[in-house]
């Protein structure tokens, strides 16, 4: 049975969703609007963090939010604060009773679903985060087919849990994407000057390096000398934009500030440049054919390998390659994109099979 029809006298069938970081939204975005097509009823959380509240309203999704960010330096904290946002998770999805729970690399959704019975999918592409939550309660495992299996079973996965997909997870919304050019007048941009897109590093990540910070810093100095560009400057959270601001001075020209969410791939398209601490962003830039530069100093992970092995992304290592930076003003027209339907409809597909195979309707929640 393919993807589009729900075969009758099938028990209806109820899948949790939670939207834990911003670009989770558009990952889940178009599975959700399939699942629904399909006849599954989906609940969507959200934390509050970054732009996720935004960007999911945006794409006209029906959400809770529960729980929010907040900037932990501790280990201890950082564990404290993802048990209280499983147990309010918990309390309020214990009453709609869903037969699964989905998630990409949501530890909130993990425990909440392991203390309420609830079998749960995760999905991750980065095999170096702290993954024993992940690996140990949830019942299935997903991650791009770079990734190698021996690393993730060296870090404590039951590989029976396991399977790949193809392609990178930004190819699950990006094959099919089309630029918005209302995005350049939203921000107040002229298409004749450079567009330079800027990401800060994420310094409370738990596999951070303080080397991406010193990158960051030679980076924006570097561009400060750079005439007629315009500098569209994207902070993770508020309280990182007010660091950048009193730390690195880039509260006025030539830098600006989204103050909103925004066509975040529109963006990039148009850019000339685009420089991230790692992350999304690298990867949906790489995959838009824009030139992009990662300054994340920590240890890389297989997805961004394989793009920097292909010649999509260029790794930012020393000051000096900072240093020798030029850049030039692109001519693009139509979408630039080598995203893969393939792994749009595999994901899917193992999403919707996961599902069905725990929708016996029975709905038994503790």
């Amino acid at each position: 049975m393919g993807p589009g029809i729900r075969k009758e006298g099938w028990p209806r069938v109820r899948v949790w969703i939670d939207l834990d970081n911003s670009p989770h939204v558009l990952f889940f975005a178009p599975i959700i609007q399939r699942l629904e097509h399909d006849g599954v009823e989906v609940v969507v959380t959200a934390r509050s963090f970054s732009q996720t509240e935004e960007l999911a309203a945006a794409h006209a999704l029906k959400f809770k939010t529960i729980g929010e960010h907040r900037t932990p330096r501790h280990f201890a904290t950082r564990v404290t604060a993802t048990v209280r946002r499983a147990c309010q998770l918990a309390n309020y999805i214990r009453r709609l009773r869903p037969d699964a729970a989905i998630s990409h690399g949501s530890r909130g959704l993990v425990l909440a679903a392991w203390m309420l019975g609830i079998p749960s999918m995760t999905l991750y592409d980065y095999e170096f985060i702290s993954a024993r939550v992940f690996n140990q309660l949830s019942s299935r495992i997903l991650a791009p087919s770079v990734v190698n299996p021996a690393t993730l079973s060296q870090q404590g996965l039951d590989m029976r849990k396991f399977t790949p997909y193809p392609g990178l997870k930004e190819e699950v919304y990006i094959y099919d994407f089309q630029p918005d050019h209302s995005v350049l007048d939203e921000l107040g941009l002229d298409p004749q000057n450079l567009i330079i897109t800027i990401r800060p590093p994420a310094e409370w990540a738990h596999y951070h390096n303080q080397k991406s910070e010193l990158l960051f810093r030679a980076l924006v100095e570097r561009l400060r000398a750079e005439e007629h560009a315009q500098f569209v400057v994207l902070p993770r959270t508020q309280d990182q934009k007010n660091n950048l601001v009193s730390t690195y001075g880039m509260g006025s020209k030539p830098f600006r500030f989204a103050e909103h969410a925004i066509d975040g791939l529109s963006l990039l398209w148009h850019s000339d440049a685009v420089f991230s601490g790692g992350g999304t962003m690298v990867r949906e830039a790489a995959l838009l054919g824009v030139d992009v530069y990662s300054t994340f100093a920590g240890k890389l992970g297989s997805a961004d390998q394989a793009l920097v092995t292909s010649g999509r992304l260029k790794l930012i290592r020393d000051t000096t390659q900072i240093q020798r930076l030029s850049f030039h003003k692109k001519t693009r027209v139509g979408a630039v994109s080598n995203g893969n339907l393939e792994t749009r409809n595999f994901v899917y597909r193992q999403i919707f099979d996961f599902a069905r195979a725990h929708g016996n309707g029975l709905r038994r929640v503790a």
